[in-house]
């Protein structure tokens, strides 16, 4: 199963929907191999399967519910004064608070970056992660990976621009008019590449720099 590093408030969603594509895909795989085993007179341990396979069909519509909760938490946050909105969405820094003097709460973590290899040799690099992201997408097919239907953050990973409302600033044009959403740590930009090679069936090596 693959995994994701859950580095900031915005990736919880992005984790869920991890969780929820994985069971999912492995329910179906359990359910399929229990139609088989019936097909050549398993009954009884095929029944067991394909049950179980059905729990865990009811688990990811849990998991479904535990994203649209996480949606309203969000929207939560969305509405809460600017102050709030600061304390929950960014890292931990150096912050002057109102009496005057500076108060050190954390230190800045450090930009991070990586590296995308393509099977025909093809790299793609930048200096900021959001530009290798964008530029994979491309490379990958935008309208193949439009098509996956991936969700971030309670949007579309990838439509037009007039699809983003929460943070429409935080794209990059991936081509066709379309545009990808940014708003994302690097690690959950790595576990998306991944999960989208994958299911493309494109074999990419992923390096973080």
């Amino acid at each position: 199963m693959s995994t994701l590093k859950i580095s900031k408030h915005s990736d919880v969603l992005s984790a869920l929907d991890l969780v929820r594509e994985e069971v999912d895909k492995e329910a179906k795989r359990i359910f399929s191999a229990g139609g088989d085993a019936l097909k050549v007179g398993r009954i009884k341990p095929a029944q067991e399967a394909i049950a179980y396979a059905q729990k865990l069909g009811e688990f990811v519509k849990k998991i479904e519910k535990l994203g649209d909760e996480w949606k309203k938490l969000e929207a939560r946050i969305d509405s809460a004064a600017p102050e709030v909105r600061e304390i929950v969405q960014l890292p931990t820094k150096i912050r002057k608070t109102r009496t005057g003097f500076t108060r050190k709460v954390g230190k800045v973590a450090p930009k991070s970056n990586f590296t995308v290899t393509f099977p025909d040799g093809t790299v793609v690099a930048d200096k900021k992660a959001k530009i290798v992201f964008a530029k994979a997408i491309t490379h990958l097919g935008t309208e193949d990976v439009a098509a996956l239907g991936i969700i971030l953050g309670g949007e579309p990973l990838v439509a037009k621009p007039s699809a983003f409302k929460k943070m429409p600033t935080q794209i990059a044009p991936v081509g066709g008019g379309l545009v990808v959403k940014t708003h994302s740590s690097t690690a959950t930009k790595m576990s998306l590449l991944s999960r989208i090679s994958k299911r493309l069936g494109v074999k990419l090596k992923i390096e973080k720099v």
